[in-house]
């Protein structure tokens, strides 16, 4: 994901959007429910996941 995708991934998380991305390296999805500087915290079915910006892709 490049810097522009992420904060359009992270302006519509803040207004109460819905995103979902993939993880590059295994192809596992999820949703987007916070963010912090350049991490995404991702529910991944029953557990939270913290993910690189860099190391995903949006859905």
């Amino acid at each position: 994901m490049t810097n522009e995708e992420l904060i359009n991934v992270c302006q519509a998380v803040s207004h109460g959007s819905i995103r979902k991305v993939k993880k590059l390296a295994n192809d596992t999805e999820g949703t987007v429910i916070a963010y912090e500087g350049q991490n995404l915290t991702v529910q991944v079915e029953d557990r939270i996941e913290n993910w690189g910006y860099n190391e995903c892709k949006e859905v």
